[in-house]
């Protein structure tokens, strides 16, 4: 499991089995309703930033699972964060497209999240402002880790590669495609074959029964096969 107590050690064990990017999943407590759901902060973001400087290829995505992400916009990229990534769900797409301004504005770019619950077309409106370049599709509730893989977002994960195929044709807008929650050995093939780019992954790494690099080893094998059959 992982060892909360050595940050620094979990980062370095990610870099050192080639991990490009760093998923951090920022909970206040208040976006979601728990005591037990408060996380990081920008304090840590930099801390990270920081230790690892001579990494400077780690990509630090920022998951905001928190309550008026707004005001966290200029207190990440101080911290270093690369990616801010908000939930469409905590705001109006008025108020998602005028974050997405800022969040670019600030030399960082901007990916935006949807609950299992959410439609995919529902965010068409705000990629088609050319101002978010991932999207974060939540195959769990938003939370904890170890919850069952939801299949729904798969069909997801389809249309919206259909979706940016005919965007990417049309006026050159591209997202890439990020799954999270749920993925383990048996459901990152299903969802590499469905067009995911990007894999988060938690609790099928950090707690493996044969380790961390085995872990990853299976996790990367069974992504080449999926992507080989696409």
């Amino acid at each position: 499991p992982i060892a909360r107590s050595d940050m620094k050690g979990e980062v370095q064990r990610c870099i050192d089995a080639g991990v490009s990017h760093l998923h951090v999943d920022v909970f206040d407590g208040v976006y979601l309703d728990s005591p037990y759901a408060l996380t990081f902060g920008p304090q840590m973001v930099g801390a990270i930033k920081k230790r690892f400087a001579e990494h400077p290829e780690l990509v630090l995505d920022i998951h905001l699972c928190v309550d008026r992400p707004a005001r966290y916009a200029t207190a990440m990229a101080d911290s270093g964060a690369s990616r801010i990534i908000f939930m469409f769900e905590a705001m109006s797409l008025d108020e998602a497209v005028k974050l997405a301004q800022t969040i670019t504005s600030l030399g960082m770019k901007c990916g935006v999240s949807i609950n299992p619950d959410t439609s995919i077309s529902e965010i068409y409106p705000l990629l088609e402002t050319g101002l978010v370049d991932l999207v974060d599709i939540l195959a769990v509730e938003p939370g904890f880790g170890g919850q069952k893989f939801n299949p729904v977002s798969e069909q997801k994960i389809k249309d919206l590669r259909q979706w940016r195929e005919e965007q990417q044709s049309k006026n050159g807008i591209d997202v890439q495609i990020l799954v999270d929650g749920g993925i383990n050995a048996k459901t990152i093939r299903r969802v590499v074959q469905a067009g995911a780019d990007i894999c988060v992954v938690g609790t099928a790494i950090f707690q493996h029964k044969d380790g961390f690099s085995d872990a990853l080893k299976e996790l990367m094998d069974r992504r080449n096969t999926g992507r080989e059959q696409k």
